[in-house]
């Protein structure tokens, strides 16, 4: 309960120093022309600090490059799975029982498995333990990560 009130005043900051940043345009009526020896408003935006936020887009609040998106690639996904078929096929000839294991898997960002759980008629049981332990070690490449559910047929 505390990480979510973490994470809500955490976001509730990054929407404040956005607005202070990048503050809305007033709001113009288009239907009332400026008085007489006044000049119209931009139709940008001004701001001390930022003329025209768009020019921005690609820098962080500090002026940096923000960083880029790095998915993780399907074969690279793939590859990590296969990976430890040799372990998970171990877990078949040590326990015997035949089937589909269907583990849901998180990859962190550093490409590691932060978690595996074997779900279906193999949850709980010693087999689906050993083919969590086994997916665990599954090597992946640092990416923005990764969930997503993987069958595994033990035979």
């Amino acid at each position: 309960m505390a990480i979510a009130a973490l994470a809500a005043t955490f976001w509730l900051l990054v929407a404040t120093a956005r607005l202070m940043l990048n503050p809305p345009a007033p709001h113009v009526a288009a239907a009332q022309p400026p008085a007489p020896g006044v000049t119209a408003m931009p139709a940008r935006p001004c701001h001390i600090w930022k003329a025209y936020p768009e020019d921005y887009q690609d820098n962080d609040i500090e002026g940096r490059p923000a960083p880029k998106e790095h998915p993780m690639s399907r074969s690279a996904l793939v590859a990590g799975f296969n990976a430890v078929r040799p372990k998970v096929s171990a877990c078949y000839t040590k326990y015997g029982v035949p089937g589909t294991a269907m583990v849901n898997v998180v990859i962190a960002k550093s490409g590691r498995v932060s978690k595996a759980d074997v779900t279906g008629r193999f949850a709980g049981t010693p087999t689906g333990a050993c083919v969590e332990a086994a997916v665990k070690t599954a090597p992946f490449p640092p990416s923005d990560g990764f969930s997503t559910p993987f069958p595994y047929q033990l035979r």
